[in-house]
């Protein structure tokens, strides 16, 4: 039997607004990524890397080099290895929704795209190609990404997700946090 929740704790779960967690999570090796996108995309209605809300592809070069080089110097945090995807039909009753099917990739784009562009040759670590590391300790078959896949169904909250993770941080932009608010605020129109 559930818990009964007291009238201040759901006036703090009015403030506090947790957010949801994922109804799925897998690590995946580096070097599989790709394929295990490709197989979640074609079971589950498509893959959507860069959404509407998304900024893009937006890290340098020298960005992309300078994580691959943090994560082989082990000084990338854990949140630096998730990668966050909605899916809605990882929900019970995807019925009722506003977003398209397939999964969208929610959080971690630039982080995939340094990591795909290693496994290509065109982002070189300290120099050296993911070939070139991979029968050693720092090889790409060592490294693993945590996927999270949640289940909104709604545009409305998957959008209110995805700002009360990045509109408290400074690599986003005040006119792309904008931007996704006008969505938001669309969105919440057309529910």
């Amino acid at each position: 039997m559930p818990r009964q929740v007291s009238d201040f704790e759901q006036q703090l779960i009015s403030l506090i607004k947790p957010l949801n967690t994922a109804k799925y999570t897998a690590d995946c090796r580096w070097d599989r990524l790709e394929e295990s996108f490709a197989n979640l995309g074609a079971d589950y209605g498509g893959l959507e890397m860069n959404p509407d809300y998304q900024r893009g592809h937006d890290w340098s070069r020298d960005q992309q080099q300078y994580f691959i080089e943090n994560c082989l110097r082990g000084v990338v945090p854990s949140s630096g290895f998730l990668l966050q995807f909605n899916c809605p039909h990882w929900n019970d009753d995807p019925s009722e929704t506003d977003l398209p099917p397939g999964l969208q990739c929610v959080d971690g784009l630039q982080r995939y795209t340094a990591i795909a562009e290693y496994l290509k040759g065109n982002v070189k670590p300290f120099g050296r190609t993911a070939q070139e590391l991979a029968r050693t300790n720092f090889g790409p078959s060592r490294f693993y990404m945590k996927i999270a896949i949640h289940g909104f169904t709604r545009r409305v909250d998957l959008l209110e997700h995805y700002l009360a993770f990045n509109a408290g941080g400074t690599p986003h932009s005040p006119e792309e946090i904008a931007r996704v608010r006008a969505l938001l605020e669309e969105a919440k129109k057309a529910s």
